[in-house]
């Protein structure tokens, strides 16, 4: 037979486990949703035909000022600067510009990471 300090040395256990994987679940949503505002924006650039600038110079301007590196070199990435036709360009997590690449939407011109 089992005795009692032992079942309550259990139960305390138990809920120590239960609150540590709580807490890491509240930390891990926290952060999650602390960045998530920052992948996924679309963001539409219109250029007139006198600027010499693209609509991708722009934009990898826009994502070095937010204190990320772009490269043409496919990386593991934070954002990919995704462009559709000549004068739109979005930032798309990874996930969403391979799946819109693979629908013939546009093409990944530049991966940008935090350094």
């Amino acid at each position: 037979m089992i005795s009692t300090s032992l079942v309550f040395v259990a139960a305390r256990t138990v809920r120590r486990a239960a609150i540590v994987c709580a807490v890491g679940l509240l930390i891990g949503y926290v952060a999650l949703s602390s960045f998530s505002s920052r992948y996924g924006a679309s963001t539409s650039l219109t250029l007139d035909s006198k600027s010499a600038q693209t609509a991708l110079s722009v934009a990898v301007s826009a994502q070095e000022s937010a204190g990320l590196t772009c490269s043409a070199t496919p990386t593991l990435t934070d954002v990919v600067l995704f462009q559709r036709g000549r004068n739109e360009v979005s930032v798309l997590t990874f996930d969403e510009a391979i799946k819109a690449s693979s629908a013939s939407e546009g093409s990944i011109r530049q991966y940008c990471i935090a350094p």
